[in-house]
């Protein structure tokens, strides 16, 4: 079972009442922390029931009398293999904890290590044209080699975006229910391989059912936990709009695919192009924004690989150690077994000769 501290037990308990996002943060709100919030729920109690109703706060009263409530919880959660990252977690996205209605819990299954790498979100409808699918799963495995793809579930762009990105590396799919369900339920594959090569995550108590209201929801933490967002489909009324919107609400990069006259799948997409997305139909148009040069990515994935004990030994030549003594003292390699890594490391292009044991980095 996950090892939790005791503000994110506290945090977890909190979000297991099935309430929305501001009636948890406004419950929250009332104490310090999640954690001095139970120490002072009788003091508090008043003052809860007006948030929750009277039905649920006796529903809280009791979970917090009976001692087997949340490692009961907590058990059933890892039982389904579910981990529970709280916003005081340090694994929590921290461009997710800037946003002003962040999720209390993510409910999550996978790597949650990616929760804290550089994340770019591709988004698009279900009614995204066959020769936008096969682009966008281009441009996600572009970028799933400099981020973690973000995106959702839905057919058409969302999946196109997420086997684009699993081609390559890892993505963050996000759902707008609880892990108790699959939808679409021909997705379930994908979701079942994005659990295994990335994370799913949610904001959702396992049990609760998919709601149109709950897509809406669920776009701002798409939005949230990026750095910046693709729309490669959206009708006039798509609700994939809605993640741009966020985006561009929380200071995001916004991008999209320019279309033709006449193409109702892209008439979202020209129309935040003439706000404030940036055209966007080449993949440096997304990297540049960001600083990336993809002619030097590419040089520099097209390097061996090099061994732990190349790494080591290049390291400490990168620290400043010049000599082979200095070498073995910093990389912690025994002097006599340098030569080996020091030769490798030449072939490669990595390191030069210096002449008198001496070595320095190309």
């Amino acid at each position: 079972m996950p090892s939790y501290t005791k503000e994110e037990k506290a945090e977890i308990w909190l979000d297991s009442f099935g309430l929305d996002c501001a009636k948890k943060w406004s419950v929250r709100a009332l104490a310090d922390s999640a954690y001095a919030l139970v120490a002072r729920f009788a003091r508090e109690r008043g003052r809860i029931a007006k948030i929750v109703g009277e039905e649920v706060c006796a529903r809280m009263e009791s979970s917090l009398e009976d001692t087997g409530y949340l490692p009961a919880l907590l058990a059933g959660y890892a039982e389904r293999g579910i981990a529970c990252v709280g916003y005081s977690s340090p694994r929590y996205p921290e461009l997710l904890r800037q946003i002003p209605d962040a999720p209390l819990v993510l409910y999550c299954k996978g790597d949650v290590s990616l929760l804290r790498t550089r994340m770019f979100a591709v988004v698009g409808s279900r009614r995204t044209l066959p020769q936008v699918v096969r682009q966008t799963e281009k441009f996600a495995a572009g970028l799933a080699r400099h981020f973690t793809v973000v995106t959702g579930l839905a057919e058409g762009g969302d999946t196109a975006a997420a086997l684009g990105a699993l081609a390559v590396g890892a993505v963050v799919c996000v759902l707008a229910y609880g892990f108790d369900h699959v939808y679409p339920a021909c997705n379930a594959d994908l979701l079942a391989k994005a659990e295994q090569k990335g994370l799913v995550v949610s904001e959702y108590l396992p049990q609760e059912e998919p709601r149109g209201y709950r897509f809406l929801a669920r776009n701002r933490i798409i939005a949230g936990m990026s750095e910046g967002v693709l729309v490669v489909s959206a009708g006039a009324k798509s609700g994939t709009r809605s993640t741009a919107e966020r985006a561009f609400e929380y200071g995001r990069d916004v991008f999209a695919f320019p279309y033709g006259l006449g193409v109702p799948s892209g008439v979202g997409c020209n129309a935040l192009i003439k706000e404030y997305a940036k055209l966007t139909d080449e993949l440096v148009d997304i990297t540049s924004a960001f600083g990336i040069n993809l002619t030097e990515a590419a040089q520099e994935k097209a390097q061996p690989a090099l061994s732990p004990s190349e790494s080591a030994v290049y390291a400490a030549i990168c620290a400043g150690a010049s000599h082979a003594e200095e070498i073995a003292k910093r990389s912690g390699i025994p002097a006599q077994s340098l030569s080996v890594p020091l030769t490798l490391l030449q072939m490669k292009g990595k390191i030069v000769s210096c002449g008198g044991n001496r070595y320095a980095k190309v």
